[in-house]
């Protein structure tokens, strides 16, 4: 089964996850679901099929700031985030933010009319889990999607993706890590710098995520 439209429509997606604290505390799939839907009504709005730069502008800009650049950021890095200084660890994450807008914002064009369906919900303390399916009728396609918040103040904020079992972080941190160990991390502050650095769709190795 393809599975290549849905993930990258729900990596788009789960950058949507970030509310105030006194709404997400009581319903965090209904809000899932509310920021979600906003995103699919842009890429199904008729009126924008023709003007794709301003469909991808609408929808980063919903994503610009929902999510925890910094959590994300450290998990993707692992071991070498504790390794870089404060100036070095600003630097990754302004790159690897732009990275990301770049590898998912230009795949807009891949939604086919995918719609989500919200399966359960569960809080445990800073951290909560909504669980989704992901399906295009049409093609007879689906696949689980499991969005992870944690909760940073009076936010909860994005910082993981889990479709089909591979986790997005882990999929970042596998490759991150193979640039870093085969020469250097500043050889992968030059590659994405250069914009050299390509993200790969996730794999088994991307499989599993802490909580």
């Amino acid at each position: 089964m393809r599975k290549r439209n849905i993930y990258c429509v729900a990596m788009m997606l789960t950058l949507l996850l970030v509310l105030p604290y006194s709404v997400w505390a009581s319903a965090p799939k209904e809000q899932v679901r509310e920021k979600a839907d906003k995103v699919l009504k842009i890429l199904n709005d008729p009126a924008l099929k023709d003007n794709k730069e301003k469909r991808r502008d609408m929808v980063t800009t919903i994503v610009e700031e929902m999510i925890d650049w910094q959590e994300v950021g450290r998990r993707a890095l692992a071991i070498h985030w504790r390794k870089r200084t404060p100036e070095e660890r600003k630097e990754f994450i302004a790159l690897f933010r732009d990275l990301l807008k770049r590898t998912y914002s230009d795949k807009l064009d891949l939604y086919a009319g995918e719609s989500i369906i919200y399966d359960s919900e569960k809080i445990e303390g800073t951290r909560a889990v909504v669980k989704t399916r992901m399906i295009n009728k049409k093609k007879g396609e689906e696949a689980t999607v499991e969005y992870r918040l944690i909760q940073k103040g009076d936010q909860w904020l994005g910082y993981d993706l889990v479709i089909e079992g591979i986790s997005a972080v882990n999929n970042y941190r596998v490759q991150f890590n193979e640039v870093i160990t085969n020469s250097s991390y500043e050889n992968l502050i030059k590659k994405m710098k250069n914009r050299e650095f390509r993200i790969r769709e996730g794999s088994k190795d991307s499989k599993g995520s802490k909580k």
